[in-house]
């Protein structure tokens, strides 16, 4: 049966000859009526203390369960972040990639152009040539003719002079 402190001092024992000494037994019952209260009251803060000790820890636990939330969205931003500029990393090597083919082909596109423009003008040189070789030979051989018109020319005017002199002497 339990008994609180008050009940402890307020128990009365019957009285009987030769028992034992009422004040002894009531000195031994307040004092364990004081070690009870003392123990209850210890509980009692003991009891308060787990509560207090106890909400602690339910602030704790949602403080790191806040915690380890946020850690994961940090990472999973992190993670998309990442993927993101994996994403447009890629799309600016395609691109540069593109870029450099388009590039080279006009590179090549122009270099086949020039070869064509080289080709057309080594043709056009040797048609120049030929044909200026052709222009010279033809002066040279109006020239040959001219001249040897003129030495015929001349030499009739001679052979005609002589003529005409040798026909006055006559």
């Amino acid at each position: 049966m339990a008994m609180t402190p008050v009940e402890l001092r307020n128990v009365k024992f019957e009285k009987k000859l030769r028992g034992y000494n009422p004040m002894e037994v009531e000195n031994v019952l307040n004092e364990i009526a004081g070690e009870l209260e003392r123990l209850i009251d210890a509980n009692n803060a003991l009891q308060r203390q787990i509560l207090s000790q106890e909400e602690r820890l339910k602030q704790f636990q949602n403080l790191e369960k806040s915690i380890k939330e946020t850690l994961l969205t940090a990472q999973q931003a992190a993670e998309e972040k990442r993927k993101a500029a994996d994403r447009s990393t890629e799309i600016q090597i395609r691109e540069a990639e593109t870029v450099c083919v388009e590039m080279k082909q006009k590179a090549l596109s122009e270099v086949e152009t020039m070869k064509f423009e080289l080709a057309s003008l080594k043709m056009q040189k040797v048609r120049f040539v030929a044909e200026l070789r052709s222009l010279i030979d033809t002066h040279r051989k109006l020239l040959e003719e001219k001249s040897q018109s003129e030495n015929l020319a001349e030499v009739a005017a001679n052979v005609e002079m002589l003529s005409a002199g040798t026909d006055d002497s006559r």
